[in-house]
């Protein structure tokens, strides 16, 4: 298959050469490439159109076009955020020691790597599955001066090996890959596989645990985005069923209410190697002002250290790349001060669902 994509690169560039367009077109056959599944060749390919055609602006915004393509959309805001850079930059401060050997899963485009080259660590070794995020991380690694320290592998975590990869366990583990509903990057195999693998017994995390929050609230929105039953006329309650369960939202989302504060409905420790394959549980939130209790928020909430977290709460104007997610309820009920209603919720390590159990509690 290399071998196919290599002879198109070679035979639509030898033809797309005597153009006098040529660095447009060549963003072209970089497309061809991305769409057979060749990413980190297109990546090279869109490069050097660009910088072919750099003073033509219409080759430029179709190089950024397919580069922004090839790498998840959330990597600019994260790397931009200063909210998650400071609290990162502080927990990783704080762990990491002079001479330690550090381990990383998931390194994007390698921010957190650099924080650790930079906190003293004597070796960074990280990976990432995106292999045009992984050559940006190497990138990034040689234009900031920690080319020698920072090796970045391409590939899973659980591909990595002691003694090819890494010279010995590692004396530290950190990451973030939890996605905005906690497990949608499936961290707990990756944390569980590295602490019995590659990490030296006891070794800390960073963070030391992760958590799904969940509160009750009322959404101004709930009824154009959470429910259908009729409109213009027609009956449309069939479509009920296939609104979201879980639908992604910003942190500052408009017309939100929380009408509780927010409670752990899961938490993993990383301290452990082992996590449950799943569970089901269920937890009360008591009502602190009265509303239409008309949706579930969810959010993700890290314990980098004893002293710091990042927690994705739905607050108004906060800034925070990560989103809470809003399972909207079929039949809202109005809820008074003091209220008890029970969430419940049940993962199989990738997916968490969330729902209200049937009886309200705490009402006289």
């Amino acid at each position: 298959m290399s071998d196919d994509i290599d002879r198109m690169i070679a035979t639509l560039g030898a033809a797309l050469r005597q153009r006098p367009d040529y660095p447009y077109h060549l963003v072209g056959l970089a497309e061809m490439v991305a769409a057979k599944k060749h990413r980190k060749r297109a990546f090279a390919l869109a490069r050097e159109a660009m910088t072919l055609g750099r003073d033509d602006p219409a080759t430029i915004m179709r190089g950024r076009r397919l580069l922004a393509s090839l790498l998840p959309g959330y990597h600019v805001p994260m790397m931009n955020d200063a909210r998650r850079n400071v609290a990162w930059d502080a927990a990783l401060r704080r762990a990491i020691r002079p001479g330690m050997l550090v381990f990383e899963i998931g390194t994007g485009a390698g921010m957190l790597a650099l924080m650790a080259a930079r906190a003293g660590a004597a070796k960074v070794v990280t990976c990432e599955t995106n292999p045009v995020a992984a050559e940006l991380a190497r990138e990034l690694a040689a234009r900031n001066g920690y080319a020698d320290r920072i090796e970045v592998i391409t590939g899973p975590s659980q591909k990595v090996t002691v003694g090819e990869d890494m010279e010995r366990r590692a004396d530290l583990l950190f990451c973030d890959i939890f996605a905005d509903s906690l497990l949608g990057f499936d961290p707990l195999s990756a944390i569980g596989d590295a602490r019995a693998r590659l990490l030296a017994p006891g070794a800390p995390a960073v963070p030391r645990a992760a958590s799904l929050r969940v509160g009750l609230a009322a959404w101004a929105d709930h009824d154009r985005c959470g429910t259908i039953d009729a409109a213009c006329g027609f009956d449309l309650s069939p479509l009920a069923d296939f609104v979201d369960v879980a639908l992604l939202r910003p942190i500052d989302v408009p017309g939100l209410d929380l009408l509780s504060e927010g409670e752990t409905l899961f938490r993993f420790d990383f301290s452990e190697a082992r996590f449950p394959a799943s569970e089901r549980r269920s937890i009360a939130c008591r009502a602190l002002k009265a509303g239409k209790l008309d949706t579930i928020a969810r959010w993700i909430r890290l314990e980098l250290d004893a002293e710091t977290t990042l927690e994705a709460k739905p607050e108004a104007a906060a800034l925070f790349f990560s989103s809470p997610t809003l399972t909207p309820l079929d039949t809202p009920i109005q809820v008074s001060p003091g209220d008890e209603i029970r969430i419940g919720g049940s993962h199989d390590r990738h997916k968490i669902l969330t729902w209200m159990e049937r009886e309200k509690s705490g009402v006289p």
